[in-house]
């Protein structure tokens, strides 16, 4: 069952019916520069929509400001994300996160050979089964994801990447139906309450192969830039006419990481490392003084 495809139009008919939380916002977020991987133009846009009865919220920087995790590395998190929808007794809310930006190699001779988006979080559904059962649903929508530059030279026809969509719930507990559906550039799950309580983690992951999409479109050469347009919405929905309904989902991780060929490590050394730079270098000493 795929409630909000079913609901939202109805509801975006009746403007009575709807409130519209705020204005829509936009963040302008900082480069992100690692050793391998340049994240830049990292724009984020926000909107909600809340039904009676009415949902107070503030959605401005639902993704919040990235950041490169570990430091040094070429992965970017965004740690700060606020994602969270919860709903009760009637309650329905839709949270909607775009997100925009350019991923070229940090090295003027460098390129991207993958990207990986991942994310996951939480959910709870609390009430009845059937038509008026409580539900939560989460989406992963690529608008785009294109190969923009080859060999540092702007294309003229960008190729646009389909991903390798993967959805999961790793753990989950007590009663509850769920739904998924993966198609081209959108992953798409449904949860629903089935008489009781159910809770449990869930992850959706995209997997681009530049590198094949560089070979299908019958080019060779090195992927120099990307540009991405991704939408992230949350959305959960309860019934009006069962008291102790409750439905909750959240995004607790949104994390990208690429792969590249022959990467240039950065960052701090591990332990490991730093114990082995130390231990040669003082050999090395040793012996210089006993050659003296």
């Amino acid at each position: 069952m795929n409630t909000k495809h079913r609901i939202l139009p109805a509801l975006l008919g009746s403007a009575t019916s709807l409130i519209l939380a705020g204005a829509a916002r936009a963040s302008l977020y900082t480069n992100q520069v690692g050793p391998n991987i340049s994240y830049t133009n990292i724009n984020e846009f926000d909107s909600q929509i809340s039904g009676p009865p009415p949902v107070n919220s503030n959605p401005t920087g639902l993704f919040g400001a990235p950041t490169l995790d570990p430091v040094g590395s070429d992965n970017l998190s965004f740690p700060t994300t606020t994602f969270s929808v919860q709903v009760a007794d009637g309650q329905f809310e839709e949270q909607d996160g775009k997100l925009t930006m350019d991923i070229t190699p940090t090295l003027p001779d460098g390129s991207l050979q993958s990207l990986n988006f991942d994310e996951g979080g939480t959910w709870r559904v609390q009430g009845p089964s059937g038509p008026d059962a409580t539900t939560v649903e989460a989406s992963l929508l690529f608008s785009n994801l294109e190969i923009t530059s080859v060999n540092n030279v702007a294309l003229t026809t960008p190729i646009v990447v389909t991903p390798l969509i993967n959805i999961t719930i790793p753990t989950a507990i007590g009663p509850f139906t769920s739904s998924s559906t993966s198609s081209g550039t959108v992953g798409d799950f449904t949860i629903s309450s089935d008489g009781g309580t159910g809770l449990g983690t869930w992850d959706i992951s995209a997997d681009f192969d530049l590198d094949a999409a560089l070979a299908d479109a019958d080019m060779t050469g090195n992927v120099t830039g990307v540009s991405v347009a991704l939408d992230n919405q949350l959305l959960g929905e309860t019934s009006s006419t069962d008291s102790l309904t409750l439905g909750t989902i959240d995004k607790k991780q949104f994390e990208i990481t690429g792969t590249v060929p022959n990467p240039v490590s950065g960052g701090v050394p591990e332990p490991t490392t730093l114990s082995l730079l130390v231990g040669t270098t003082a050999l090395a000493m040793r012996r210089r003084r006993r050659e003296i």
